[in-house]
């Protein structure tokens, strides 16, 4: 049966394409149209696109208005226009049907077109007469090569095997008196803790190597990337804030806005700050602090917009500023509120993005700064030794599926927009709601998508890479409190790793997020069926704990051991952390302050895990940077480690075994007070930089940039008189103020708030003590006549860069704010277009 030859579905077949409604009106045509393409087949033509334009554009060329006239006419008319064609070929007598057939069908687009044109390739097909149809196609050559393991899988290959090894020896020694499921499940639970560890060691030993390679190929003190030859794109720096140091904040982005002003090939940089900040005071501050940054000078612009609703926390945020300004940029920096990155790994950053349009997140490397207590300090010293084989051997293992940190990372506006809108998740929080550790979750969204995300790791290994700076919690107290609100979003990853078309690296991804806060607990139950199993083994017990300690130990220090040889190794590194001795030092002080403080975490782990366990959710809470440490909380925080600690001193002395064995658990509980006292300390952890341990490259080779930053603070410093200033000018922080004073009679006499509001207008606020401005801002009637005066009497300086320094982009700052059925909108087409 014919084929039915549809109108061509677009402008480029040659003509114009008819509606169907034409084609069933004129039968006639449309049965030429038929018969002409069939004889077209015959000749060879098996190109659709091809015989659909030659045979409408031959009807088209006759009229009749009988339809057996009508296709009769068609025909003759392509037989006449095939009879030209091979004439003008000038073929040879005698030349091979066949061949000519293969021919039009290897070559559909010389059919009935230019005869030059076609004559030329006849002679590519070789001789007419030889009656051997042309080669149209050709064999691709093969190659039997063994498979090749999976990348992913590359990476567990070591640490599986080392977990099989450890775990096999375990279980001879526990079966050789028989088994029960006490033991079965003890050996599991060891099997996932051994296996994390081991993973870890394998992780750094890969990076180690990988570094060792390339460090006769540069000198890490030179190598500096080329700078771009034009300016970059348009790129936008964010940096979302919630009830954070304004002082930190608006200083850091002062530095980073002065330094990108300088750089070549920064022009296109714009700054923004996201505020979800709700506080009225800290709202004025933030403000206050904007317009005295924007006042300065520099050449790049910045931003600040507060946003209506700070629903979804962060990435709640950061969605909002893409929705808004996405078509503005093309690629954006994400920063977090402790961030520092300096224009030259910037402007690098971007030049790499730019470089590869397939690249969708490029995620940089991560050092650490302004680390005060002995406990951010020992964190540090960490990173700073094992940080780069660590961060080396997990770009190596993920390749183009690597994940991203949530901040110091690059990424491409219009990927992020059109793969990375994060849906709510089934049921409610803790494992439903919105996605909250929402990092892993992009990155995976990425490389589902197809775009490639990787970690910029060779720039760990130039002084470029130092560029890239974030601060850790200065306690443990609020180290505990951030793994918190981090515990929730990574066991929601549990669930999220089931979703479909993930790439096997992004499951890892969020799988290892999720096993890295479960370990507690399986250690506590570990430590507890230990004990059960050693009251029914007896003493013989206490060999297979040995081997468990032992293996379990020595995986733990083995990326200690390669993160030390490899920074005595180079000379640079060695140098800036103390020299070969002081490393050696402040390695084995950090050895010991991490033995001491991981049986605490595995408290707080366990504690956090129960209860997210049992339904409840974490709060939005601003993060504390700065130690403010006191004894009630410690109390508080590691009473409950003490007694369990001092419970189980008393069996050790009672009953002995397995409890020497433990002794690096219950010892730390039994001290966890002094303990989390002592390393939430900032005179301690000066005593050790004076002493030379514990150093990082930021202190003993401070970055100009954050010299710069600390300089720049006193430009936003704020102080109690400045936020009452404020708020009495600005009408909005004013009227929300007093919305939220308490109903009742003023706080002072009538007389005594005239006698203030008089000293206030006649000699500034200046002249107020804190008490004074105090008494004032409790009082509606005083706020509010201080507002109407204080315009006409006080001096507004600050305030008058608003007018210079709009806000948002001159552009888009009165563009309205998308509804939700806008909004809504918008995702529906992006689902379409992914679809």
């Amino acid at each position: 049966m014919a084929e039915r030859i549809e109108p061509p579905s677009s402008p480029d077949n040659g003509m114009a394409t008819p509606p169907p409604s034409t084609m069933r009106g004129r039968s006639s045509a449309f049965r030429a149209v038929r018969r002409v393409a069939n004889y077209l087949r015959t000749l060879g033509l098996t190109d659709r696109v091809r015989v659909r334009e030659l045979s409408h554009r031959i009807v088209l060329d006759v009229t009749a208005d009988d339809p057996e006239q009508h296709a009769a006419l068609a025909i003759a008319e392509a037989q006449h226009r095939f009879e030209a064609w091979r004439a003008a070929l000038h073929l040879p007598e005698g030349t091979n049907p066949l061949w000519l057939r293969e021919f039009i069908a290897a070559r559909p687009d010389l059919f009935l077109g230019d005869p030059e044109r076609a004559r030329r390739k006849v002679k590519e097909f070789g001789d007419p007469l030889a009656g051997r149809p042309p080669r149209r196609a050709r064999f691709r050559p093969q190659a039997f090569e063994p498979a090749r393991v999976p990348r992913w899988l590359k990476g567990l290959l070591p640490a599986l095997a080392l977990t099989l090894i450890a775990a096999r020896a375990l279980w001879r020694a526990l079966a050789s008196d028989g088994w029960n499921w006490l033991d079965v499940a003890w050996i599991s639970l060891f099997v996932f803790l051994f296996g994390q560890a081991a993973l870890g060691l394998s992780t750094a030993a890969l990076g180690f190597l990988l570094r060792w390679r390339a460090r006769g190929q540069s000198d890490p003190e030179t190598a500096e990337p080329q700078r771009p030859l034009a300016p970059l794109p348009r790129t936008a720096l964010l940096m979302p804030i919630y009830n954070e140091s304004v002082e930190d904040v608006f200083g850091a982005l002062a530095g980073m806005r002065e330094a990108l002003a300088a750089q070549p090939g920064a022009e296109n940089f714009e700054i923004f700050v996201l505020s979800d900040s709700r506080d009225p005071q800290q709202c004025a501050e933030e403000e206050r602090a904007y317009r005295r940054v924007a006042a300065a000078a520099g050449g790049v612009p910045i931003y600040y917009h507060r946003r209506a609703q700070n629903e979804r926390q962060k990435a709640g945020n950061l969605a909002e500023f893409f929705e808004r300004w996405a078509p503005r940029y093309e690629y954006a920096v994400t920063l977090d509120a402790d961030s520092v990155m300096t224009a030259p790994c910037l402007v690098e950053l971007v030049r790499r993005m730019d470089a590869d349009p397939e690249l969708g997140l490029l995620q940089a490397p991560i050092f650490v700064h302004r680390a005060e207590t002995l406990f951010a300090r020992a964190q540090s010293f960490a990173a700073s030794v094992n940080g780069p084989n660590f961060t080396s051997g997990l770009s190596a293992w993920s390749g183009n599926n690597g994940n991203y940190f949530g901040h110091n990372a690059v990424l491409r506006v219009r990927a992020f927009l059109d793969c990375c809108e994060l849906p709510r998740l089934q049921g409610q929080p803790p494992f439903g709601g919105h996605v909250l550790s929402h990092d892993f979750v992009e990155a995976a969204l990425l490389c589902r998508a197809g775009w490639s995300v990787r970690i910029a790791s060779d720039l760990a290994t130039c002084r470029l890479g130092r560029g890239s700076y974030e601060e850790l919690p200065p306690t443990l107290k609020e180290y505990v409190a951030r793994d918190y609100r981090w515990c929730q979003g990574n066991l929601q990853h549990l669930l999220i790793a089931r979703v479909r078309d993930f790439t096997a690296m992004s499951r890892i991804h969020l799988l290892l997020g999720a096993f890295a806060y479960l370990a507690s607990p399986a250690w506590f139950l570990f430590v507890a069926l230990g004990l059960i199993a050693w009251r029914h083994a007896g003493e013989g017990f206490e060999d297979t704990a040995g081997l468990v300690a032992l293996s379990t130990f020595a995986v733990l220090l083995g990326p200690w051991l390669v993160g030390v040889w490899d920074t005595a190794a180079d000379r640079a590194r060695r140098r800036v952390h103390g020299g070969g001795p002081r490393l050696l030092l402040s390695a084995l002080l950090g050895v010991v302050l991490g033995a001491l403080i991981a049986p605490l975490m595995m408290l707080h782990h366990t504690r956090i895990v129960a209860s997210i366990l049992m339904g409840r959710s974490v709060g939005w809470i601003a993060q504390r940077r700065r130690a403010e440490a006191n004894l009630r909380d410690v109390l508080r925080a590691e009473l409950p480690a003490t007694l369990l600690g001092a419970v189980a001193a008393a069996f050790a002395y009672l009953e002995g075994g397995p409890w020497l064995w433990l002794a690096p658990v219950w010892i730390p509980w039994l001290l966890a007070i002094p303990l989390h006292w002592a390393v939430s300390s900032v005179g301690l952890g000066q005593l050790a930089r004076r002493a030379g341990l514990l150093l990082i490259a930021s202190e003993t080779e401070p970055e100009p940039l954050l010299r710069r930053i600390d300089e720049l603070r006193m430009l936003t410093r704020g102080d109690t008189l400045a936020r009452f200033r404020d708020l009495v000018l600005d009408p909005v922080l004013l009227a929300t103020h007093i919305r939220n004073l308490p109903e009742g009679a003023p706080p002072a006499s009538t007389g005594r708030l005239e006698l203030l509001r008089t000293k206030a207008l006649q000699e500034g606020p200046l002249s107020l003590s804190p008490g004074d401005w105090r008494l004032l801002a409790s009082d509606r009637e005083s706020l509010q006549q201080l507002h109407r005066e204080a315009w006409r009497r006080w001096p507004v300086e600050s305030w008058d860069v608003g007018s210079e320094a709009p806000l948002l982009p001159p552009e888009l700052a009165d563009t309205p704010a998308p509804s939700d059925d806008s909004q809504a909108a918008a995702r529906a087409e992006r689902e379409a277009r992914g679809k």
